[in-house]
């Protein structure tokens, strides 16, 4: 399968190996293309083309790259899941949020402290 010029530049702006990750904003920039337009194109070189293409989310070096070995992989896809699991949580929230009465629920605390220190708060 031949890939578009733009995933085949994005392909090429990646680096292979956990190593040193790029971010898709410095991919954006050596392609000239958008960070929108790179996340589509990583997006596609995954489910499309098969590319093992993972992200480290956390930590110094934080970005996308090409996975070489299972360890590698594994650490892109402990980071997919925990992603997974907190849209998850959201989703789960959105859904039995109350939507005529979630402003009731807030409770607005106001501490005031006077010039000994001593504090009260106030609802």
């Amino acid at each position: 399968m031949k890939l578009p010029m733009i995933e085949q530049n994005v392909l090429n702006a990646i680096p292979i190996g956990g190593e040193n990750p790029a971010s898709t904003e410095d991919i954006a920039k050596l392609t000239g293309s958008t960070v929108r337009t790179v996340r589509e194109s990583i997006s596609n070189l995954v489910n499309v083309y098969g590319v093992p293409i993972v992200a480290l989310r956390s930590g110094q070096h934080k970005g996308v790259f090409i996975a070489t070995s299972e360890e590698e992989r594994q650490i892109g896809i402990t980071g997919y899941e925990h992603q997974i699991n907190s849209m998850s949580i959201r989703l789960t929230a959105i859904q039995s949020a109350d939507l005529l009465n979630w402003k009731d629920n807030l409770k607005l605390t106001i501490t005031l402290v006077d010039r000994d220190g001593g504090a009260e708060s106030v609802s």
